[in-house]
Parts: C-alpha cells; structure tokens; sequence
C-alpha cells in the first residue's frame, strides 16, 4: 500500500510538471524566515527530483553594477509530508540589512531566466515598508488566483497568512501542489523580487478540520514551512520598529496554558516596539458560527482567546490583531473586555476571505463589536512609516479598496488589564 502511495503522488505531480530542466520544473518556490528578517532568508523549493541540487547560489545586487561573487549555501532535503515530492530548504545567513539579492536554486547560475531575487528588511524604518495580511486562502484555485493577482499588484515587502491556506486537512495533498503552484506564479514582485511569507495554521491545516491535538496532526504544514522556535507560535522582530507575534488558535497547541505564558512574556519583551501586531486563525471577536442562541463572540474558542489573549493584548497595548477562518471582512470597534473602548480598546481586524466562498454578516444591531462587515473577499494591506503612522486597506479581487484604517503615533498603551490566567 505504501508502494501504491508513492507510485500515485509521482505519477500525480508527474502531470503538472514538464521535465525541462530543474528552473522550470518546481511545483513550489517560496520564502521564508526563520531568523531575523533584516540578516537571514529561508529559499524553499519543492519539486519531484530526488536530486535537485544541493543548495542555492546568491549575491547582493549593487548599484554600481558591480558583480560580487556568487556565495553557496547547501540545502536541506526532505519530502512534504508523507508523499514523495522533495522539499529542499536553505537557511541564508550574514545577509546585509535592506539589501537586494539575486539567486538561483539548484545549479550554478548560467542563465538570468532562473534567477530570481530577494531582499532584507531594513534594519530601522526609515522608508515605508508595507505588508499583506489575510487567510482561508483557497476554496479554490481561481479564487485564490484573483486575489494573488492582486496581492501582486501591491508588491508588498511580506505577507502574512493566518491558516487555511489550501483547505487540504492533512490529508488531500494535491489542494497543496495547487496553493503552491499559486503562490509561486503571483509571489512575485518587481525585478522578480519574491514576497516572503509568514506563516499561521489554521483547523483546515490538520486532520479533519478541528480534531487536531499536536503537531503530528498537520503534517503537512511542518513540513513544508520551517518555523521559528519550531513550532506554531513564535514572535518575529524586524528591527526596533516591528514585530509580529503569530498564535495557533488551538489546532496544535491550546490557547491556555503553555501558549498564553508564553505570550505574555513576549509581549513584555516587546512592548516597545513601534508597531506590535498579532496574527491567529480563529477569531475572539468574529463574524460567524455564532453556538445555539448566542453570538459568535460566546463560542467556546472565541471565548478562550478574549480571556487568555485579550487582556494581554490590552495590558501591552498590540498595536491591531488580525483574525480570519469565518470568511467574512470585518473591522471591530476598539474593544476591551468585551466592550467598546475608542480610547484604549483593541482594534479587531478580519475575518479570513482570501479565496473562499465569503458567508453573511450579522446586522450592525446583533453585532455591536463591528464597526464595518461585509460579506466580501478580501485582503489587507497595510503601510507603515517612519512617523510611526500606518494605513490599513481592505482591498478585494477586483482592486478597490473598501475600508482603511489609519493608525496615529504615538500607539496607544492601554491602561493596565488583569493578567491573564
């Protein structure tokens, strides 16, 4: 039966691949970080080769034309998940901050068509940089489509995306060939600059949709994304002037506990940072699946995130969490412990309708934690600035930007919340 596996997923991928050469043959090439997003980037690739090269060949792209030599880091090698499509990883260290690179995956470099490029964050803001931020990414390969085309045009220096990325539940590894041919064809900024992603699971990232206890249920997913810390929440800091801190809402790890204890002494580690953002999948203040007779924000979940999570994002004042799996667009009123707080409350920003069929919203009188909701694909992009200011844009499939959101130096520090148990 294990034969029978193998023998399907190479005869599958052998149908999507046209075996030219290395270049043109990968299924997936994507960016990562597992390190320090001004000095490090992850190359990953995925093909069915079992020899792919060993490693990638890079250089910083100077302005005066001037030709540095080409330096060599080997890759690691792996499979995705349990099929035989070969996953090669190379960790890039020592890099210079806010500096563009070009590189190759495989061979050494002898024609620009495989060549694709790659560049630092700076190490302070001293420029605009921008983001795109969003999640349940693909219903389908159209619809994800669309809303990459769009990503694109944008040309983001990152994106974040918080789970369901193909909708595979551990199990249908084909829906991950095609998020990943996806991401590789509209990735992909000017100069052939490729847009790095950081990375949230979502329930549709592990077995049977909700039923995932541990990591080994999402097999998938920690194969083909190398995580900081090794596991599915972790912080990630650019500089002095961000830093993100991505949570797993429940679907390998528990919301209390472990993960909440964690939380709060990365956040007291961070508080300082001019813009400090949160990113999970499921939502505390969400849209949908509202339990019998009560609303979305009274689920079991949703209710764990307000009272492990919430008072900390008060207490260390997170500059905006951003929440997806309801499928919906919605921007929250500022909110803190469970009420409105224009001054000092929390901004809820959501709710994860990348590619999916979007579902209805509550009325503005049902959903008094909503300042604006839309049954609406979606995606957000935000630019942040020096004068510590940003702009948040909803943007849809089409290009219109529907909702925005500015945020005013110096972020607000709410007054202190009880700590959360």
């Amino acid at each position: 039966m294990k034969n029978a596996n193998r023998s399907f997923w190479l005869m599958l991928v052998c149908l999507v691949a046209t075996p030219v050469g290395a270049a043109e043959d990968l299924i997936g090439l994507y960016l990562t970080w597992r390190g320090d997003p001004t000095t490090t980037m992850t190359v990953n690739w995925v093909d069915i080769y079992e020899y792919s090269g060993d490693g990638v060949y890079f250089r910083a792209v100077r302005d005066d034309d001037r030709d540095e030599a080409w330096q060599h880091v080997e890759a690691a090698e792996s499979t995705v998940g349990p099929t035989t499509l070969q996953l090669r990883r190379a960790e890039l260290a020592g890099l210079e901050p806010g500096t563009l690179y070009e590189f190759c995956v495989g061979e050494k470099p002898d024609d620009a068509a495989h060549i694709w490029r790659f560049k630092t964050m700076p190490a302070k803001l001293d420029q605009p940089i921008s983001f795109v931020a969003g999640g349940d990414m693909m219903h389908n390969r159209a619809m994800m489509d669309a809303m990459n085309a769009q990503m694109q045009k944008l040309n983001p220096d990152f994106a974040v995306l918080m789970g369901d990325l193909a909708y595979a539940n551990d199990v249908v590894g084909s829906r991950w060939i095609d998020w990943l041919q996806s991401w590789k064809e509209y990735a992909v900024g000017d100069g052939k600059r490729l847009t790095p992603m950081v990375l949230a699971i979502g329930n549709h990232e592990v077995k049977k949709g909700y039923d995932g206890k541990i990591p080994e249920d999402a097999e998938y997913f920690y194969s083909l994304f190398s995580l900081p810390s090794d596991r599915s929440y972790f912080a990630l800091d650019f500089g002095d002037y961000l830093s993100w801190i991505i949570l797993d809402s429940g679907h390998t790890h528990d919301v209390a506990g472990k993960q909440t204890r964690w939380l709060q002494a990365a956040l007291a580690e961070r508080c300082d940072q001019q813009f400090l953002f949160a990113g999970y999948h499921f939502p505390a203040y969400g849209t949908t699946k509202a339990p019998k007779d009560g609303l979305p924000i009274d689920s079991p979940r949703a209710k764990a995130i307000q009272e492990n999570w919430s008072p900390l994002f008060e207490r260390y004042g997170v500059t905006a969490a951003f929440e997806n799996d309801h499928h919906t667009f919605k921007r929250s009123h500022r909110l803190r412990g469970r009420q409105r707080d224009d001054e000092n409350g929390i901004l809820y920003l959501g709710d994860g309708a990348w590619g999916v069929v979007p579902r209805e919203v509550p009325s503005p009188e049902v959903g008094w934690w909503l300042a604006k909701a839309e049954s609406r694909n979606h995606l957000w992009h935000a630019e942040l600035r020096p004068d510590g200011t940003a702009t948040l844009e909803a943007v849809d499939p089409s290009g219109e930007k529907f909702d925005s959101v500015t945020l005013s130096a110096p972020r607000t520090k709410p007054v202190e919340s009880a700590p959360a148990g």
